[in-house]
């Protein structure tokens, strides 16, 4: 082992000396730095306890503030909401009455029946005749009511006697009209048709069975009818 020297020895403890002033050095610049550090620190924590406070106080005022407002809406809406329900009324739909035509009392046969007689338009006229061979008026009338379950009397002026008189302006299809036979009389009747058509103006068409054209369609206003019209019949 050589030999240390007071040189040597010298040197060691400079270079310890210098050492432990470096770390001395830098642990009072931590020092240092942290006492300059305490006051932001402090600072800083007292700012942040006075926003926590005032964010506090800021959010209780808010609330009472609010709860109030809050309230009186609440209450507003809910008599605002019993108000609308005492004031809803349902609404019904309007009913209007309902005209009932003299169309809408006609039994739905008629419209057959008359579709039956106008299946003769064309056949001959014959005198006492009740058959599809010829008829006459009253047999030609009495045959298709017939067919609809209704017996006509065989002459028309027994035919006249059955079922309700009909004025002249509650005509409808399917009556019975009664006409005077070539001497022009308002009270013995000749001749009878049946209704197949009303117009506004009260005139009428009615099928029969005529002498000089067989079954035909002919219309009240024609001079020989209008002057010989006694009357209508309604027979169901």
């Amino acid at each position: 082992m050589p030999a240390v020297t007071v040189a040597d020895a010298r040197r060691v403890w400079y270079l310890c000396k210098k050492w432990k002033k470096r770390q001395c050095g830098i642990r009072a610049m931590d020092i240092a730095s942290l006492n300059l550090n305490i006051p932001y620190i402090i600072m800083s924590s007292i700012i942040r306890a006075c926003l926590v406070a005032i964010a506090a106080l800021v959010g209780v005022a808010y609330a009472d503030a609010v709860t109030p407002l809050r309230e009186t809406l609440d209450r507003k809406n809910i008599s605002h909401d019993l108000a609308s329900v005492n004031a809803w009324k349902p609404e019904l739909p309007v009913i209007h009455p309902v005209s009932v035509s003299a169309e809408s009392d006609i039994p739905e046969y008629i419209s057959d029946m008359l579709s039956f007689a106008s299946r003769y338009e064309g056949l001959r006229y014959r005198r006492g005749g009740k058959t599809p061979k010829g008829f006459d008026c009253s047999g030609f009338t009495s045959y298709v009511f017939g067919q609809f379950g209704l017996k006509l009397n065989a002459s028309s002026a027994a035919q006249y006697t059955q079922g309700e008189k009909v004025e002249a302006s509650d005509l409808r299809p399917g009556d019975l009209v009664f006409f005077s036979g070539r001497a022009v009389s308002k009270h013995r009747v000749g001749h009878v048709g049946m209704v197949t058509d009303v117009d506004a103006d009260g005139t009428f068409k009615f099928i029969h069975s005529s002498n000089s054209q067989g079954i035909t369609v002919t219309k009240s206003t024609e001079p020989y009818y209008s002057r010989r019209y006694i009357g209508a019949r309604r027979v169901r």
